[in-house]
């Protein structure tokens, strides 16, 4: 079997000597985020040169994902629905969240959110798709990337009624 890193992951070892160690790891019982630190650790692992080494630099970057996690954290809460999520990442090219009530100003932040949600269901179907169980769920997925096509295309005749689906609604409709 072939295996490769998936697209955009940022990692340069060879992922045939990653996978060899992760299954020894595995079969150790030990296939763990701290487990494949430790083995990595020595200069020669295959994986070394992944992490980064500098405590500084490291605590630094653990703090922004302590900060991500923050902003991934907040939510809106109303007394009539579930709790939303405030902020979205809606671009790739660079780190800056934006809050809901500042995408729904503009169409063309409602638009990104949009495609980074699709790029998100795609992204669950593409790590999951081996699951026949999720079978519904990919349909359904393709059914409302089906459906957006056809709204942008001014042809909502296919899917009456369907826009909805890919409406962005206020938080206080939420």
């Amino acid at each position: 079997m072939t295996y490769k890193w998936k697209p955009g992951a940022r990692i340069k070892a060879d992922p045939q000597k990653a996978v060899e160690m992760m299954q020894e790891l595995e079969q150790a019982g030990n296939l763990s985020a701290k487990g494949l630190l430790d083995a990595n650790r020595p200069e020669d692992a295959p994986l070394h040169n992944e992490f980064e080494w500098n405590d500084g630099v490291a605590a630094e970057k653990y703090r922004e994902q302590q900060a991500r996690h923050i902003i991934n954290s907040l939510v809106i809460v109303r007394e009539d629905s579930q709790p939303v999520r405030n902020y979205f990442k809606i671009s790739e090219g660079n780190g800056n969240y934006t809050s809901l009530s500042v995408i729904l100003e503009s169409e063309d932040t409602k638009e990104a959110l949009l495609n980074r949600a699709k790029k998100e269901l795609l992204a669950f179907e593409m790590k999951y798709r081996t699951l026949e169980a999720l079978a519904g769920v990919f349909n359904a997925i393709h059914e409302i990337e089906t459906t957006r096509e056809g709204v942008n295309n001014g042809n909502s005749r296919t899917n009456p009624g369907r826009e909805r689906l890919w409406q962005v609604r206020q938080p206080a409709q939420l």
